[in-house]
């Protein structure tokens, strides 16, 4: 194991613990990891399951199983395949028994959609002055503020010591949140101050594990920097239960409830999430223009949807649309792009047969040339996604300055996923939203085909990604950037390629469309992605519509 360790510390790459262990129960793991060496054309600053899966993908040692509807529910479906697409091993307790699934005539029918699709690279649409377009939102200056960022201010390593101030960081935050907003909260106690004597305890802390007992009650064993708590939810307390099928690891959660006779395990009376209050008091802007999202272009895929991308050229020109939609155009004084504005190249087996550009570069360069046609008066924030080149943990950093230079046609905003940004004093969260999978996967009554309804669970839970482990990589920065210490007025994700507006508590919320259609891998999920929509918010009345570019 110290040769192993030693192996890819010369390659400055730190190994996560189930990596390590991933990689000892090989039959020669030593023959392995060099394997793995030799496959990474770049060396991670920390070594996931979930890269070495990838590895393995990309050499062919497995594939893809094929699931039975007859056998499995929709989502168990869905879950099982983006498990083996992100290189997961979430669901692989779930669905170990049901692993020889075959259906040749489906895969031969894939193999050949793949290869009828033409690789057409979009042309660049030519763009004439309207005569008489006067758009309104040119008479007001932009007012930007990044509020939160991560790109700059990054300072992990991947040490031990990184993770435990990324989750000290975390548990301090979102306590002080539980305890000064919450009123069950007042009176919360250290762990280790927990004593027979006590009838009632509330408590704060980070969820260590979460278990069904036999008989069909939730354990769940929470800790803080004083010890650690076994805590019971009785499945016939149908509220506490409920509550209790909504906790995940890593979370921090308050709880109030009562020792057992024994003193050995709490009866959780009430578990209390950060949340935010009944209704957010919304900002408005003094002026009337409004902000539009237009996320998961995926320039540079077979399924990029050309003839609607030009469609809303031309309308936010001021060269489509009846009166009512040029109005709205006319409106647009902001495009924020929250992430996957490339398709990547090798984001999952067999991308670079679904690639009409195979370069990155290029992908980015035709980007651009795109961009370039938006009228020179609207501010364009370009934030990268999990198909983006940057790094793949969060929070990600904004791009870097090789691809910052090739947007050069007009002045662009970059920004990092997440970010937290004002226009006009409107509070925005900008997150692309991977880890939509990973709470739809862990939380039964989720699904991301509903995002807007994950969404309502981050604010309830004040945290992005609390999961460490799962389908969303995290990066152990000191400060914990996907904590929503901030109640935001929009907040905006993307990756799941829904169009989806939405409320919660004042917050509103907009899941915002895509420009790629139906991929191979979507067809095998039976996932029909909503796309060329474009979610778009007033800022000064908050109302918020979609145009369809369909």
């Amino acid at each position: 194991m110290k040769s192993i360790l030693k192996l890819f510390s010369e390659h400055s790459t730190f190994i996560q613990p189930d990596a390590l262990k991933y990689i000892s129960s090989k039959e020669d793991p030593n023959e392995f990891a060099s394997f793995l060496i030799k496959s990474l054309k770049e060396y991670p600053f920390i070594l996931t399951v979930e890269n070495i899966k990838y590895i393995e993908e990309s050499a062919k040692i497995k594939e893809i199983p094929k699931l039975d509807d007859n056998l499995l529910d929709k989502k168990e479906v869905q879950n099982k395949i983006l498990s083996e697409i992100y290189n997961s091993n979430v669901l692989i307790e779930e669905v170990s028994n049901n692993d020889e699934y075959d259906d040749p005539d489906t895969e031969d029918q894939l193999e050949s959609d793949i290869k009828d699709i033409e690789k057409k690279v979009p042309q660049t649409l030519e763009i004439t002055a309207v005569k008489g377009w006067k758009p309104l939102s040119k008479e007001y200056e932009s007012e930007i503020e990044i509020l939160e960022d991560v790109t700059g201010n990054s300072t992990c390593r991947g040490t031990t010591q990184d993770f435990v101030k990324l989750f000290r960081d975390r548990y301090n935050v979102l306590r002080k949140i539980l305890r000064s907003q919450r009123r069950e909260m007042i009176n919360t106690i250290p762990i280790n101050r927990i004593k027979k004597s006590l009838s009632d305890v509330q408590l704060v802390g980070i969820v260590k594990s979460v278990k069904t007992t036999i008989n069909g009650h939730r354990l769940i064993e929470i800790e803080d920097e004083t010890g650690t708590a076994t805590l019971m939810a009785l499945k016939n307390h149908n509220e506490v239960s409920q509550l209790a099928n909504e906790v995940i690891v890593d979370e921090i959660i308050g709880v109030v409830g009562k020792i057992s006779k024994n003193g050995d395990l709490i009866i959780v009376q009430n578990i209390v999430f950060p949340d935010i209050k009944l209704q957010h008091d919304k900002n408005r802007a003094e002026v009337p223009v409004c902000v539009a999202f237009l996320s998961d272009i995926h320039m540079g895929s077979n399924m990029f949807m050309e003839d609607e991308w030009n469609a809303f050229l031309k309308w936010i020109n001021g060269s489509l649309g009846n009166s009512r939609q040029k109005d709205v155009a006319s409106k647009i004084k902001y495009l924020i792009l929250p992430g996957d504005l490339a398709d990547g190249i090798g984001i999952y087996p067999n991308q670079e047969k679904e690639l009409s550009i195979s370069n990155i570069y290029e992908q980015y360069d035709a980007l651009a040339k795109q961009l370039e046609l938006i009228p020179d008066h609207i501010s364009v924030v370009l934030q990268p996604g999990n198909h983006d080149a940057v790094r793949p943990a969060e929070p990600q950093p904004t791009f870097g300055k090789e691809i910052r230079d090739i947007f050069s046609g007009r002045e662009f905003i970059f920004v990092g996923n997440p970010c937290y940004l004002s226009l006009h004093g409107v509070e925005i969260l900008s997150y692309h939203g991977q880890s939509l999978l990973d709470f739809s996967t862990n939380i039964q009554y989720l699904n991301y085909n509903e995002p807007t309804e994950v969404m309502k669970v981050m604010l309830k839970k004040r945290h992005l990604a609390p999961a460490y482990g799962g389908y969303t990589p995290l990066a152990p920065e000191h400060s914990d950037y996907m904590i929503i210490d901030k109640v935001p007025d929009i907040f905006v994700t993307g990756h799941v390629h829904i169009a989806n507006i939405d409320n919660y508590r004042g917050v509103t919320l907009i899941n915002a469309s895509s420009w790629q259609a139906q991929t191979s891998y979507q067809k095998m999920l039976n996932f029909i992605p909503d796309s060329a929509k474009l979610p778009i918010v007033n800022l000064k009345t908050g109302n918020a519509t979609t145009m369809d570019f369909n």
